[in-house]
Order: structure tokens, then C-alpha cells, then sequence
């Protein structure tokens, strides 16, 4: 090989290595709890507008956070709601967004989401701004199914492609058949009552038949069954209903396929069998039938030795998850409040006074908790969310809260929507109650902080189940005295266990690091009165001092960020460059294996490079 092309293979391999290391550094946040195999479209900012709007057809969008605990769960129950749906996408489709993504937050605040999961219907050629969005409960798969058949009659459209949901009034037979397009080669009318779904959803499901497949659905009608020489004695019933005025009932009862209602199997045999459609029974039935299957056979293993062995490496806790998460709390969540007024109001004061007296947090970042709590309390009349964020999102030279989007350390789970944000809530929460304990003499209000924590998941987290549950495990913390100087800290330790007792084994758990009882007696076996019991039986004396030194102030590493880029300076390098940029320490900076093989590649295209020069000056001059 000459010089000439070694010079430029390394540079190709310089370029392909500079690539990488200067590339914007995939966040966490961006993790969707859906993929190409769910029923369900993956919506981001970039394409949102461009999918929801001016569609074809309606869309029922999740709007959720990946970090939520109840959104996880719920995660299984909508991808049921894509498979049951699949066949209506010629009326309706699943799609799915992700608001803990930075980029995908406006959109989620445009379409006012207040908690998650949030669940919306948007009607066929909407216009964002002026159409109207309809919210539907986060309930089980069946009833949002049922809520969401009856907004789509409700929006009585006259599509050709849409099923008329509504019953017929039917006085004679010609009302019937009348009118029907040359293209139908078959006619069934169910019988039902109103508030019947059967007939409904079987409209749906043979949505995109609507050229050759006319469905109506009617209550009884005396006159028009006499005329046909028939007797409704059962409801509901379905029958094939022909141009020479024979009727013919669909028998339903022989249905054995448990994937679809016997409605829908019965429907397709007969078609079938009687050649009326070719293509009924075609692959996407067949994908149904699988998808439902998978879903089903769903398992997952947990891995409790993994989590012990990380615990007894990782004893200190990190400042970058106190900030990360403090930042997305104030930016974020609190933001999302549309009028912060009376008791909401309150506890946003109370919960920035307890903020700014106990977190032990760098001088800046106190600076900047003390600044938001004087601007707030400048407005005893309340504010909006919109004009809190502008408050939460000042930073000056002294005083600043980062907003890097620095992965969580301490809080890191397996799979970015493990742990995280939830998990920062908690430490700092015990954080807060020991920093109190270790801070003050006599404590002569015990519940401040325990108060302060249950307004704030009351008011302003974000997942609602997870806010409800929260609030029945700290029902009776206005009962409690909080005369003892540890019982602020012991009580939220309490909490904190029974919530990891209810969770433990939910399908939502990190299957590496299980919900355990804390401290677990690798981490703390004097804590642990009968250690062959790691469940229950705890040592108070122990735990407590155990508690004191693991959320102490002494124990938050500190590396990340004391060495984190000036903000002054952040802001004037994103005035000048719009690329992403994380911020690290120097020491980990220099530690990625990417920019060793680029310093490794500068030096040997330095050297060749020069050697090559030289040869040609030694060439031409001879």
C-alpha cells in the first residue's frame, strides 16, 4: 500500500471516529416504552403534527412518561388495546408519545397533559388549536374500547369508509336496501339493544370491507320483522339480509376462536364458506391472532443477586440525580400546573422552604432554590405554570440549577425507564429527613418535611396512580405525633418500604434490581435483627444510624458536577453552536474509549503525514 493511500484511510478513519465522539449523546429520556412489533404508531415531535393532523382517519394517542411506574404497567394493557383495535385502522389508530422526552414536552404541554397516562382522542382532519380533543380514562383495555366506540358515533361522520354506528330507524324493508352502493355483495343488520357494544364493534373490525360489506344495527322493530315473517326472541343476533327480501341467521354459537368475539368468527366463516368476500380471511388476522398470543406468554425474569452485588459497590450517592431530578421536578412537573392558586400554592412554598432549608446542595444550586422561593412568594396571589417556569428557568453566574440531561448514576437501572427519576424523588426525600435530624438541635416540627413531601406528590407528580397510592400510604401523617427527633426520618423510611413491599414483583419492576427492603443486609447486616430474616425484621437503633451516614451530606459524590462547565459559559457556547452538549467531569471525559482512538489517529496522521512530506522534498530536490 503507498503512503498516499494510508494518508487516506486514516483520514476516512479520523473522520468516522470524530463522527462519533462529537455526536449529541443518546438521552435516557428518549427511551419509548413501545416498539415496531406493538399495534402502535411511535409518535415524536418531528412527526406529530404531520400524523395527528389533517389525518384520514381519527387517532387515540397515550401521552405518558417512560420514567412513570403506572405507565409502565399500563404499557401492556394499550398494546392490548392496539392488537383489539387493528383492524378499525380505516377509522381509528393507536399511536403513543413520550412527554419525558425533551423535545417531545411542548407538544405534550400543547395538548394540555396535566398527569400521566393521559389518553386522547383526536377526530378525523383536525386542525390543532380549534378541534376538539376528547380525554378518555387509562382504564382497562375493554372499557377504553367502549368509551372509545361511543365517541366515535358521536361524532357522527359521513365518510363512505365509516361504519354508521348509529341504530336505523327502520319502517320497511326498502329502508334497508334501499340505497346500498353497486359494489356490496352482502348486507347484515344486528339486532341489539342500544347500549349494546357487539354490533358496534363488529362494524369496526370489518371497517375496511366497507365497499363489499354493509353493517347496520337496529333495535327490535315489530313492523319491519313481521314483514320478513320472523320472531326476535334473543338479543344480540346478526343476519345476512338479501336483495329478494330472505333473511338468513348467522349462527354464532359454533365459534371456537377465543382471539376475536364469536361474532367476528362467525361472520368470516359464513362469508367464507358462501364466497361472498375473497380475501376475508387475509394475513391480518392471522397477525392478530399472534400478536395476541405473544402478549399473552409475556414473562420476565428478575435478578435479585445482581441488584445486592450493586449496592455493595455503589455505597454513595450522587449529586448529579439530586440536580437531574431537581431540575426536571421544577422545570418540568410543577410547570405543568395550568393555575398554582390557594392550597396548590401553599404547597409549592412549603415545599421550596423545605427545599431550600434542608437539601444540601452546592452553593449555586442553594442560591438558585432561595431565588425561585422569593420570586414565588412575591406572587401571594398565585401564579401559572407558565410563569413559574419562566421563574424556574433563571440562571445567573451564582446562582444556577443545571439542566444538562446528565444519565442518572446512583439511580441508574437497567433499561433507561427503570428507576431514574422516581427512585432521585426518594433519596432525596430521605435526604431531606436526615439533613434535618443532623442540621437541627431540636426539631420542634417533626412533620414539616413528611408534609411538605405529600403536598408535592399530591399537587405535582406526575403519575397519578403513582400520587394516589402515595397519598393512602401517608393517610394518616397528620395523626402522627412528631415529638421523637428521628421520627420525620424513620416515617419516611417506613413509607418507603411499604411501597417497595405493594411494587415488589409488579410487572413494572427493574428485573435486575428488585424492590427490597432497605437496607437489605448486604448493604447493612447489623441492621437486621435475625439477619436469616431480610424481610422484616429490622434493628432501629442500627437502621437509624445507618440511615444517617447513607443519606448524609458526607456521602454524595461530588466529581460530576464540581468540575462541570461554568453556566455563563454553557450559554454562551449554545449562543454560538446549536450542537447538543453534555457535560462531564474532565476525568471521565478523558476516560471514553472514542476519543483515545482519536488522539491515537491525530498523532499517527501527524507523523505519517510528515514523513510523506519529507520524502517528496528529498524526491525533488535530487
Amino acid at each position: 500500500m503507498t503512503k498516499s493511500s494510508i494518508f487516506l484511510l486514516l483520514l476516512l478513519l479520523l473522520g468516522f471516529y470524530s463522527s462519533n465522539l462529537f455526536a449529541a449523546p443518546l438521552q435516557p429520556n428518549m427511551i419509548s416504552l413501545y416498539n415496531s412489533n406493538d399495534k402502535i404508531v411511535i409518535l415524536v415531535a418531528k412527526n406529530f403534527s404531520s400524523t395527528i393532523y389533517q389525518s384520514e382517519t381519527a387517532w387515540l394517542v397515550e401521552f405518558y412518561a417512560s420514567w412513570c411506574g403506572h405507565c409502565q404497567r399500563y404499557a401492556k394493557t394499550y398494546r392490548q388495546i392496539g392488537i383489539d383495535t387493528l383492524a378499525w385502522k380505516s377509522v381509528v389508530r393507536i399511536a403513543a408519545i413520550n412527554c419525558y422526552a425533551e423535545e417531545n414536552n411542548p407538544i405534550c404541554d400543547q395538548h394540555g397533559v396535566r398527569a400521566y397516562p393521559t389518553i386522547r382522542l383526536i377526530e378525523p382532519h383536525a386542525v390543532f388549536n380549534e378541534s376538539k380533543l376528547i380525554s378518555i380514562a387509562a382504564t382497562d383495555a375493554k372499557n377504553v374500547e367502549k368509551e372509545m366506540i361511543t365517541q366515535l358515533e358521536s361524532l357522527h361522520r359521513k365518510d363512505s369508509s365509516w361504519p354508521n354506528l348509529t341504530p336505523m330507524n327502520l319502517a320497511t324493508f326498502d329502508d334497508l336496501l334501499g340505497h346500498l352502493p353497486s359494489t356490496v355483495k352482502l348486507t347484515l343488520i344486528f339486532v341489539e339493544d342500544r347500549t349494546d357494544f357487539t354490533g358496534r364493534q363488529t362494524m369496526l373490525d370489518f371497517s375496511k370491507f366497507h365497499q363489499e360489506l354493509i353493517i347496520y344495527r337496529t333495535e327490535s322493530n315489530a313492523t319491519v320483522w313481521k314483514q320478513l315473517g320472523m320472531t326476535i326472541t334473543e338479543k344480540p343476533v346478526v343476519f345476512a339480509v338479501f336483495p329478494n327480501r330472505t333473511v338468513e341467521k348467522i349462527d354464532v354459537t359454533s365459534s371456537k376462536d377465543e382471539t376475536t368475539n364469536k361474532f367476528d368468527s362467525a361472520i368470516r366463516s359464513y362469508i367464507s364458506k358462501n364466497n361472498f368476500i375473497s380475501n376475508i380471511n387475509d394475513r391480518e388476522v392471522e397477525e392478530i391472532s399472534l400478536s395476541q398470543n405473544f402478549l399473552q406468554n409475556i414473562s420476565k425474569t428478575h435478578h435479585v443477586n445482581s441488584y445486592q452485588n450493586r449496592l455493595i459497590r455503589h455505597q454513595k450517592l450522587s449529586m448529579v440525580d439530586f440536580e437531574t431530578a431537581l431540575s426536571y421536578m421544577l422545570r418540568r412537573e410543577i410547570t405543568r400546573t395550568k393555575e398554582i392558586q390557594g392550597e396548590i400554592y401553599d404547597a409549592l412554598v412549603h415545599w421550596l422552604i423545605v427545599l431550600t432549608k434542608y437539601f444540601p446542595g452546592r452553593e449555586p444550586v442553594m442560591t438558585y432554590l432561595k431565588t425561585v422561593l422569593s420570586k414565588v412568594q412575591d406572587q401571594p396571589d398565585g401564579l401559572t405554570g407558565s410563569e413559574f417556569r419562566k421563574i424556574a428557568d433563571f440562571n445567573t453566574e451564582t446562582g444556577f440549577l443545571p439542566n444538562n440531561n446528565v444519565n442518572y448514576q446512583f439511580c441508574a437501572g437497567s433499561s433507561p425507564q427503570y428507576r431514574g427519576y422516581p427512585c432521585a424523588l426518594w433519596i432525596l426525600f430521605h435526604t431531606l429527613t436526615v439533613s434535618q435530624v443532623q442540621l437541627e438541635t431540636t426539631i420542634s416540627n417533626g412533620g414539616e418535611i413528611p408534609i411538605a413531601i405529600q403536598g408535592f406528590v399530591k399537587n405535582f407528580f406526575g403519575c397519578q396512580e403513582c400520587s394516589k397510592n402515595f397519598l393512602k400510604e401517608t393517610k394518616d401523617l397528620n395523626d402522627l405525633s412528631w415529638k421523637e427527633k428521628n421520627a420525620a426520618m424513620i416515617y419516611m423510611w417506613k413509607v418507603h418500604n411499604s411501597v417497595n413491599r405493594r411494587l415488589h414483583s409488579e410487572q413494572n419492576e427493574d428485573p435486575k434490581y428488585p424492590k427490597v427492603q432497605f437496607p437489605p443486609s448486604t448493604m447493612c447486616e447489623k441492621c437486621h435483627s435475625n439477619p436469616t430474616e431480610k424481610e422484616n425484621s429490622f434493628n432501629f437503633d442500627e437502621t437509624i444510624e445507618f440511615l444517617q451516614r447513607f443519606y448524609a451530606k458526607e456521602n454524595i459524590d461530588l466529581s460530576m458536577v464540581e468540575n462541570s462547565m461554568n453556566i455563563n459559559e454553557l450559554e454562551e457556547m449554545s449562543a454560538k453552536d446549536s450542537t447538543v452538549v453534555q457535560l462531564v467531569s474532565p476525568s471521565s471525559f478523558f476516560s471514553s474509549s472514542s476519543l483515545f482512538f482519536f488522539c491515537i489517529l491525530v498523532v499517527i496522521v501527524v507523523v505519517v503525514r510528515k514523513r510523506y512530506c519529507k520524502s517528496k522534498i528529498k524526491r525533488y530536490t535530487l
